[in-house]
């Protein structure tokens, strides 16, 4: 099968199998000075129109107005709003009153894709330094056809980096249990690790994640061997200053978690929420609690 290059999109920078969900996208602009535009022109440095996003630490619409403009959604809606009525906007049949309901009543925010914002750079050099994957989008001579191609490509930019995060959690957990049981039947005893979480040196998530728990889910149905991995479990965690969440835990693994991303999902948070508190990572563990909120 032949591949076309979609719209002949470049990829400048990154690998399209192993998206790192930070994104900078730009286009040439042949005629800064476009007079149908506007406005448009500010939005242009040396003939390069971009957009930057973070689609890791944003992993929503809420998060995007927090993060970038330091409010609520809820008080940048009524900003939005207020802006468009002066700015004639929302004259006419366009009820602001209307607009803000619907957009407060969206309950699942994971299905708003999330803005890019506009970002400012000298060359491709520039561009290529940080950590972002880099598109190039192509050259036009309207400025305001390449202000849509910019703003249009994040959304798909985003949806098959959320795609291939799903299908990572996935094989992550399948990879964990096939090295459990490398042969049919044979019963593997969970490793005792050395002291409690307060007193362990090592990388507590990597002990969670890729020992503890997986020798818990893959004993689920052997009744001897699931109970000392949970003994084997608790005991590490004896000293751990918030009890529910292990018991939240437990509770995960012993559901159903077969093809179940979100409860997947939470169960990488909370072992994530325990590596902060642990490490004191107060700034992290704000970000772990909005994302198991919006999981909710």
């Amino acid at each position: 099968m032949t591949h076309v290059p979609l719209l002949n999109i470049e990829l400048k920078k990154g690998d399209p199998d192993k998206l790192k969900g930070k994104l900078i996208a730009y286009a040439n602009v042949e005629n800064e000075g476009d007079s149908d535009s506007a406005g448009m022109g500010a939005m242009v440095k040396n003939g390069i129109l971009a957009v930057q996003a973070n689609y890791v630490d944003q992993r929503n619409i809420k998060d995007f107005f927090q993060v970038e403009f330091g409010v609520s959604l809820e008080k940048g809606i009524q900003e939005i709003i207020e802006q468009a009525k002066e700015n004639g906007g929302l004259e006419g049949a366009l009820d602001p009153n209307v607009v803000r309901e619907k957009l407060e009543s969206m309950r699942n925010m994971e299905f708003i894709p999330i803005p890019a914002k506009i970002a400012f750079f000298d060359s491709l050099e520039e561009m290529l330094q940080g950590d972002e994957d880099v598109y190039y989008l192509g050259k036009f001579k309207i400025i305001s056809h390449a202000h849509l191609c910019v703003n249009s490509f994040p959304i798909l930019y985003q949806a098959k980096f959320r795609e291939q995060e799903h299908m990572q959690v996935i094989g992550e957990i399948e990879d964990m249990l096939k090295t459990l049981s490398p042969d049919e039947g044979e019963r593997t005893q969970p490793k005792a690790p050395k002291g409690t979480i307060d007193t362990f040196k090592g990388n507590i998530k990597d002990l969670l994640f890729k020992d503890l728990i997986p020798q818990m889910l893959y004993n689920i149905d052997k009744q001897h061997e699931y109970k000392q991995a949970e003994h084997q479990f608790r005991d590490f965690m004896a000293e751990y200053s918030h009890p529910e969440d292990i018991e939240e835990i437990i509770a995960l693994i012993n559901s159903d978690l077969k093809d179940d991303q979100k409860k997947y999902s939470q169960l990488e948070l909370m072992v994530d929420k325990i590596e902060a508190l642990q490490n004191e990572n107060y700034e992290q563990l704000e970000l772990i609690k909005r994302k198991m909120k919006d999981l909710e």
